[in-house]
């Protein structure tokens, strides 16, 4: 990935990355040259740094690491299975090596995943029970007020 300065006509705006705009700040640098420059030509436009929007709806398994999930499968599955499930994950992990890195490990945890919703719903049912503690104690607080 390159870092760039984007001029948009449209907004009026001069868009530049997190490292543009880091290396930028640094008078006599490339970046802080190419700035000046199109400031110069622009000086109207306004200068923004552009921010990838998060999605703050998700799900994150840090981690969850093949070697995490090979042990998990030795110490979760019976002894007469765990074999066939490994050598099944063996073969995913097998298979995934011939493809883009993107798409390798995403493939894996959906399949680790699925095959083991356990860990997609940890601690969900403590974080259920806390809710219902709460709304029954906002309840009993409503009661005693009036």
């Amino acid at each position: 990935m390159t870092n760039y300065l984007r001029v948009d006509h449209a907004n009026r705006k001069l868009i530049m990355d997190k490292t543009f705009a880091k290396k930028s700040s640094i008078v006599g640098t490339q970046e802080y040259s190419k700035l000046q420059e199109c400031h110069r030509d622009f000086p109207e436009y306004s200068i923004v740094t552009r921010h990838i929007k998060k999605n703050p709806q998700k799900e994150s398994y840090k981690g969850l690491t093949y070697e995490y999930m090979e042990d998990y499968i030795m110490t979760h599955e019976p002894q007469d299975i765990v074999m066939k499930v490994l050598n099944e994950f063996a073969e995913l992990r097998l298979i995934a090596s011939c493809h883009s890195k993107a798409f390798r490990y995403p493939i894996i945890k959906k399949w680790f995943l699925e095959k083991y919703p356990e860990i997609v719903a940890f601690g969900m049912q403590s974080l259920q029970e806390s809710k219902i503690v709460n709304l029954s104690f906002e309840a009993t607080e409503e009661k005693a007020a009036s």
